[in-house]
Formats: C-alpha cells, structure tokens, sequence
C-alpha cells in the first residue's frame, strides 16, 4: 500500500464503511494486541473545548518532560494532524505501516468489501501507533458523545476529562443537555478521576450522579483560579477551558506525576491551537475561528466584541448544513461590519452559501452581503473590501477553516 492508496482507503470508508460499534473495535484490538491497555489515557469528551483541552494539557506535560500524544479530531489540513507526538505528526511510512495492519483485520472480519467506519479506523490506527512508539500519556479525544464512541473502547483511563456541555448532534445524543450530559458521561470509569468544566447545575447533577455511582472524585474548574497565568489561546473561553486544564493537573499530580508550578506557567503559554482565534494575518487582521456550533459561535462573538470594539469586521462564514444554520449565522454576524457567504470545498454536507444569507434577515442598510461560492475567491473578496485597520473572520465549518489555512500556509501569508 503506497502512502495515496493509504489515503483514497480512509476516504472511501466515508461510502463503503459503516459503524460496528465498540464490540467489533474491541475485537480489532484484541487481534492487535490490545496496545490501549498498555498506554496512559487522558480520555477528554465535551461539546467545545476538547481540542483546546489536549493543546493546552499536552503543552503542560511536555514541559514536564513527558512523551505526549495527541489524538484529536477532525483534522484541519491534514490526516496526520490526528496523530501528534509532541507537536510532530505520524511519519507517510508510519502512517501506511499501521493503516495495512489495521485494514487486514477489517478485511478478517468483514465480507465483501465492508469495513470498519472512516473514524472507527482511525481510532484503531491511533491505539496501535502511539503504543508503538512510547509515549508517555495519550490525549484521547473523543469524536462524537462518548459513551458509545470508538475511543471508549479504553476500559481504564488514567484520567478522564468532560469539557462545556451545549447541544450539537442532537439527532444522536439527544435534545436536553441532561440528555447529552448522560451521553458524554459515558467516558467516566471506575475510580478514575474527572476533571470537570460545567457549572449548570442540572449537568454538574448528572456527573455528580455518575461519579458516585463509580466511585469517582471530581475535580471541578470552579475550584480553581488562574492568578496571573498567560493563557496563549485567545479569548475568554480559553481561559475558562484553562481551568479545567489545572484542574486536570491537580488530579495528575495526586495520582504522583510530576508536575510543576512553571511547567504549568510555560505550559500554557506556549500552546498551540490551530484555527482557534488563531491569527493568520495582519492589515487588515485575519483570524480563523471554527465556531461550528451554537455554543462556539456565541463564544465567537462575545470574544470579537470585546477584543475588537469600535473596528470593522468582515465575516467570512461557511457553515456545514445539519448545524442550527440561522442561529450561528446570527450569532456570527451580529457584530459585522460585512459578511461574505461561501462554502468549504468539501461540499457533500456544506450548506450553499445562498442558504446561510436566506437562514437570517440582516439589515442591507447596515451590513453589506457578499455571496462567493469559491471559499479562495471569497477570501480575496473580503481581503479586498475590509480596510487595512479592520477585521477579517474567517469562520464557521472547521472544513473551511482547513481549506482557508491551507492555501494562506502555501502561500506564506
């Protein structure tokens, strides 16, 4: 298998794959060798702050002088993104070497060119590959809920971690949050502990319950104060998603890992997060913000107001078409000087961009609109009508984000 084979197998799992849930991946491991139990698992579930969680958390332990893997999803620019040791991503040679052995074992069980799920795969490659090469501590995000995602096939976490609870992907885990909370709780394991974000009584309860269930100290981020902590990733959220960071940190080192003060300090301040209020430009700023859902988007907005009051803001907005479409438009475009409407390339679940102008009546006398299907042509469009002392945002789908950041990366912008 070449390392394209490798890729066009992954991507065709998207039509020939189907969900054989964690039996079937538990089954896969068990003829793999079971390499998820000999890995130190930081298992992180939640509707926003995942990913920022693991950047943060990884850049911590790596001060301290640990090995840290990262599996993390979706990927912006790249599948390799997934698979990061210590901010170096997995190897084509690697890559295509645990892809055919996990492919075999699909290719055992299944008939007639069934398969494992395009994220069930990826999950059974990330188990083998991180085993494979050492690493200290495995930050394990979940995909979607947790209680039956492939990645909590783990039966004994070292530490698990539940981020902001807020509704996404309703039709799979439910329309209340005590609902979704029941869901994501599902990560929670036996005399593990947990470090916990949310301070809505009716999600802390349902968390609260679970852990005593399974005998289960909570460390909660109300607890915990950031003092004069510098927080690398920007905005207000990222602050509040910093704490459970330290209250992760304080559960580690009570299970005896070696963290200190200043690995702490530095930690955070180095860490690194693609496409969160990440800065790609300057004259005018650009900005690239995968506010995907509602709960993002709100976020989105609050940290725009206050971090670029009294500026021009041009909204560039690509939104995938199963999100709460006009409620995010609005909350992304409330602020907005101009908004320019486009889509990722990646088209098969992108609403058009004629459908996110329809899903909201903004005020032409106050907001210019722009529509552009090409996402490139749309950020030149909005490179050209914001002034060099404004504001672009690039927003939305983090699929845009991916197509956005590619193409200002290959040009050196």
């Amino acid at each position: 298998m070449t390392y394209e084979q490798a890729q066009e197998y992954l991507i065709n799992s998207y039509g020939a794959g189907r969900k054989k849930g964690m039996d079937a991946v538990a089954q896969a491991l068990a003829a793999l060798g079971d390499p998820q139990d000999k890995l130190k698992i930081i298992h992180v579930a939640g509707t926003n702050g995942k990913g920022s969680f693991c950047a943060m958390m990884a850049s911590i332990l790596r001060e301290a002088g640990y090995n840290v893997g990262m599996f993390t999803s979706p990927h912006i620019e790249v599948m390799e993104e997934r698979f990061d040791i210590n901010g170096q991503l997995i190897s084509h040679d690697d890559f295509v070497d645990v892809l055919e052995k996990v492919a075999k074992i699909s290719q055992d069980m299944f008939e007639d060119g069934d398969c494992f799920s395009f994220f069930e795969l990826l999950t059974i490659m990330a188990f083998v590959y991180f085993q494979k090469q050492g690493v200290d501590f495995l930050l394990l995000e979940v995909g979607i809920g947790g209680r039956l995602d492939a990645t909590n096939v783990i039966s004994k976490p070292f530490l698990t971690a539940i981020m902001r609870i807020g509704f996404d992907h309703m039709e799979i885990l439910g329309n209340t949050l005590t609902q979704i909370a029941a869901e994501k709780g599902g990560i929670i394991k036996e005399n593990v502990p947990l470090a916990l974000y949310d301070d809505v009584d009716m999600v802390y309860n349902v968390f609260k319950k679970m852990a005593g269930d399974k005998n289960v100290k909570i460390y909660h981020a109300k607890n915990m104060g950031l003092g004069n902590l510098e927080v690398s990733l920007l905005g207000e959220h990222q602050r509040e998603n910093a704490r459970v960071v330290l209250s992760a940190c304080a559960a580690l080192m009570d299970l005896g890992v070696n963290l200190r003060p200043e690995h702490i300090r530095y930690g955070l301040k180095n860490a690194r997060h693609p496409a969160r209020m990440e800065i790609m430009g300057e004259n005018p700023t650009l900005i690239l913000e995968g506010a995907h859902n509602l709960q993002g988007a709100l976020a989105c907005a609050c940290n725009m107001r206050q971090m670029f009051a009294g500026q021009e803001i041009t909204v560039l907005i690509g939104i995938l078409k199963d999100k709460e479409i006009g409620e995010i438009v609005t909350a992304l475009t409330g602020f907005a000087s101009r908004v320019v409407f486009t889509r990722p390339m990646y088209e098969f679940k992108a609403a058009t961009p004629q459908e996110l102008q329809l899903s909201v009546n903004l005020d032409d006398d106050h907001m210019e609109q722009y529509v552009e299907e090409d996402c490139i042509k749309a950020l030149h469009l909005a490179q050209k009508i914001t002034p060099a002392d404004g504001v672009i945002l690039c927003t939305g789908s983090l699929y845009l984000m991916g197509d956005i950041r590619k193409y200002l990366r290959l040009r050196g912008k």
